[in-house]
Protein backbone atom coordinates (compact mmCIF):
# COMPACT_ATOMS: atom_id res chain seq x y z
CA UNK A 1 0.00 0.00 0.00
CA UNK A 2 1.01 3.59 -0.84
CA UNK A 3 0.28 6.86 0.87
CA UNK A 4 1.38 10.53 0.22
CA UNK A 5 0.68 13.43 2.36
CA UNK A 6 2.68 15.79 4.73
CA UNK A 7 4.80 14.53 7.98
CA UNK A 8 4.00 16.35 11.38
CA UNK A 9 4.48 15.38 14.75
CA UNK A 10 0.88 15.68 16.45
CA UNK A 11 0.23 14.55 20.09
CA UNK A 12 -1.70 10.79 20.02
CA UNK A 13 -4.20 8.95 21.89
CA UNK A 14 -5.18 12.04 24.09
CA UNK A 15 -6.82 11.64 27.80
CA UNK A 16 -5.24 7.91 28.00
CA UNK A 17 -1.86 6.26 29.53
CA UNK A 18 -0.61 6.09 25.49
CA UNK A 19 -0.65 9.79 25.52
CA UNK A 20 1.98 10.89 23.30
CA UNK A 21 3.85 12.79 20.51
CA UNK A 22 4.03 10.72 17.34
CA UNK A 23 5.39 11.04 13.87
CA UNK A 24 2.10 11.75 11.76
CA UNK A 25 1.22 11.32 8.00
CA UNK A 26 -1.37 14.02 7.21
CA UNK A 27 -3.17 12.63 3.92
CA UNK A 28 -6.47 13.62 2.19
CA UNK A 29 -8.17 10.22 3.38
CA UNK A 30 -6.61 10.52 6.91
CA UNK A 31 -4.10 10.70 9.79
CA UNK A 32 -1.71 7.81 10.13
CA UNK A 33 1.21 7.31 12.96
CA UNK A 34 3.90 6.52 11.29
CA UNK A 35 6.41 3.42 12.52
CA UNK A 36 9.13 1.58 10.86
CA UNK A 37 9.37 -2.08 12.03
CA UNK A 38 13.17 -1.42 13.05
CA UNK A 39 12.61 1.61 14.87
CA UNK A 40 11.52 2.81 18.23
CA UNK A 41 8.05 2.74 18.83
CA UNK A 42 8.18 6.15 20.57
CA UNK A 43 10.90 7.91 19.44
CA UNK A 44 12.40 7.63 16.10
CA UNK A 45 14.77 10.18 14.69
CA UNK A 46 14.75 8.60 11.16
CA UNK A 47 10.98 9.65 11.20
CA UNK A 48 11.65 12.73 13.23
CA UNK A 49 14.03 14.13 10.47
CA UNK A 50 10.88 14.26 8.08
CA UNK A 51 8.61 16.26 9.79
CA UNK A 52 7.52 19.30 7.83
CA UNK A 53 8.14 17.57 4.23
CA UNK A 54 5.72 15.39 1.98
CA UNK A 55 6.13 12.31 1.09
CA UNK A 56 5.31 9.21 -0.51
CA UNK A 57 5.22 5.91 2.22
CA UNK A 58 5.18 2.49 1.05
CA UNK A 59 4.19 -0.03 3.77
CA UNK A 60 1.27 -1.58 5.97
CA UNK A 61 -1.61 -0.45 8.19
CA UNK A 62 -1.50 -1.70 11.57
CA UNK A 63 -4.08 -1.23 14.19
CA UNK A 64 -6.36 0.79 12.13
CA UNK A 65 -4.44 4.29 12.46
CA UNK A 66 -0.99 2.97 12.44
CA UNK A 67 1.35 2.81 9.47
CA UNK A 68 4.53 0.66 9.30
CA UNK A 69 6.52 1.75 7.02
CA UNK A 70 9.15 -0.25 4.92
CA UNK A 71 10.10 2.76 1.94
CA UNK A 72 9.39 6.56 2.15
CA UNK A 73 10.45 8.69 -0.74
CA UNK A 74 10.19 12.78 -0.17
CA UNK A 75 8.28 14.53 -3.09
CA UNK A 76 9.45 17.62 -1.97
Amino acid sequence: MELTGLVQQKIVAKGSKSERVAVVLVTPGGEFILRRSQGNPFKDDVLESLVGREVACEGVTLAGSTFQVSKVTPVK
